[in-house]
């Protein structure tokens, strides 16, 4: 679900060029027919059977020295699409898609796109409903390839990925965030909320993830083994519930990271103190 997201996401932010999706429809239509969405594919064929798109039997969109050059068919696609925008809309998403997955090509092989679409599209509804009841959430992002890793080897602990994104949505764009294992326990199944984090806990998997982390010594476990694999680093202090946690770095950058945001804050303390005398 995760991979169809991202895929999905992409897809739907990339830009789109209007000749570059002329010439990357033709081009599915003479070697990729299938992949093409029904409507638009109907409406070349019905369109060469009226002598309005010209059929390259010989060719195929290919020039003399092999090179893909639709010079003849473009501007009469062009025509097609500028007189229906649901044909318009259909040729601009296939493209965006089709770019999407040459980004993810040689990392994984998409074996059914529609199927990735759909599942775009459901997790999207999801993600629109969970919003709509707790408001708008957290979206984090991770590399591809960790996902990938994850993928194609499933017996690691997922609790590792879980803690990781969960900890990437708290930190944000900052150096470093104070916070405490039960928020990144909340996090670790998707909830930014004390609502959400209510609702969810009662499912299955979330239920296993809060019975299992909710106790000190395994999210302990879990916390050094993100650092030891280089994920995060995070500090704590005895008797303190406070966690310091950063993006990886050596454990002395991120507590020198976190005396200068202290001493900012005292000396701001100070100097309001100060002002409350004048």
């Amino acid at each position: 679900m995760c991979l169809d997201y991202g895929i999905g996401h992409l897809a739907t932010t990339q830009k789109v060029d209007l000749p570059n999706v002329v010439r990357q429809v033709i081009y599915d239509y003479y070697k990729n027919t299938d992949k093409l969405p029904r409507d638009l594919r109907a409406a070349i064929e019905g369109a060469v059977a009226e002598g309005q798109f010209t059929q390259d039997e010989d060719y195929n969109g290919f020039n003399s020295d092999g090179k893909f050059d639709p010079e003849l068919n473009a501007p009469e696609l062009l025509r097609i699409l500028k007189n229906s925008p649901d044909l318009w809309n259909d040729a601009k998403d296939h493209y965006q898609w089709h770019q999407a997955a040459g980004f993810y090509e040689g990392a994984i092989r998409i074996y059914n796109m529609g199927a990735v679409r759909q599942a775009y599209i459901k997790t999207k509804a999801s993600q629109a409903s969970f919003e709509a009841n707790f408001g708008p959430d957290a979206m984090p992002s991770v590399k591809p390839s960790l996902l990938f890793d994850y993928l194609n080897n499933p017996k690691q602990d997922v609790a590792l990925l879980l803690a990781y994104v969960g900890i990437c949505s708290l930190i944000g764009q900052r150096n470093f965030i104070s916070t405490s294992k039960p928020v990144i326990l909340s996090r670790m199944i998707g909830a930014k909320s004390k609502a959400a984090f209510q609702a969810f806990s009662k499912n299955k998997e979330s239920k296993e993830i809060v019975t299992r982390f909710s106790k000190r010594w395994p999210m302990d476990k879990l916390l050094l083994a993100l650092a030891e694999q280089k994920f995060i680093m995070f500090l704590t202090r005895p008797h303190v519930s406070v966690v310091y946690v950063s993006k990886y770095m050596e454990p002395d950058e991120l507590a020198k990271l976190v005396k200068q945001s202290q001493d900012r804050y005292n000396l701001k303390d100070k100097i309001r103190k100060a002002s409350q005398g004048i």
